[in-house]
């Protein structure tokens, strides 16, 4: 009967990685809808610019068309960047650029990515730029100059 019980937990186990798995898909499916949603919105909103300046609209409908045209195109970075942080690319901040995480520079215009703070290896929790020990979990951080030396 052990052995029984051990396929149980196993697939069980099995299951539950497939099911985060396939969420994780469905999550980044719902994404890229919603990202072509909101260029299609900003579609519209450039031509409704275009009509209201065609047509000498005032001055107020013209900003109220430009906010919601600066509103989509917020949008659509934060969903870029959501995006590109599950394929593990960062975008560069000078021109748009998409880099693997591990770059230092843009392989385009040749900018510095900047870098974040680095993150405990045991628990998760972000680390100080000079820290020695997780301030979370006193793990010793492995410095960059420990793993130089290392190989």
């Amino acid at each position: 009967m052990a052995i029984f019980d051990d396929v149980v937990v196993n697939a069980k186990s099995a299951a539950a990685v497939v099911s985060k798995k396939a969420g994780t898909i469905i999550d980044f499916s719902k994404l890229r809808i919603s990202l072509a949603s909101l260029r299609s919105e900003l579609s519209k909103q450039y031509s409704a610019l275009g009509e209201a300046v065609y047509n000498n609209a005032p001055e107020e409908e013209l900003e109220a068309i430009k906010s919601a045209i600066s509103d989509v195109k917020q949008n659509i970075d934060d969903v870029e960047k959501i995006l590109a942080s599950t394929k593990n690319t960062i975008t560069c901040a000078a021109c748009g650029q998409k880099l693997p995480k591990t770059a230092q520079f843009c392989s385009t215009c040749g900018t510095p990515v900047p870098r974040k703070n680095a993150v405990c290896k045991a628990c998760g929790a972000e680390l100080q730029p000079e820290a020695r020990y997780c301030a979370i979990c006193g793990i010793a951080v492995e410095s960059d100059e420990k793993k130089e030396t290392a190989e």
